[in-house]
């Protein structure tokens, strides 16, 4: 929960959801996902051509859960728009 722009932090331990998951990406990386994402690419097709494997620790579930959430946080940030198809898009690239 936020207040203010600040979230409260009980003392309790916390569990933070999806710490085994990568949420950064160059300015490149995100320009591609908004390209593909404007051109009805898939979630699975996105994750594809800009999460490819660079190591075993990576799945192809990691790459698409990575690009679902810059999806939600691009669409939160007004960068891109919804569209038909949602998230499954509307044709392969």
């Amino acid at each position: 929960m936020a207040i203010g722009g600040m979230k409260l932090r009980p003392k309790a331990e916390l569990i933070i959801a999806l710490d085994d998951l990568d949420f950064s990406w160059r300015k490149e990386e995100v320009e591609r996902v908004i390209e593909l994402w404007n051109a009805n690419a898939s979630i699975a097709e996105i994750a594809d051509q800009t999460r490819p494997p660079v190591h075993s620790l990576r799945t192809k579930q990691d790459a698409e859960d990575e690009v679902a959430l810059l999806i939600m946080h691009l669409r939160r940030q007004g960068q891109i728009q919804l569209r038909p198809g949602g998230v499954f898009g509307k044709r392969e690239v």
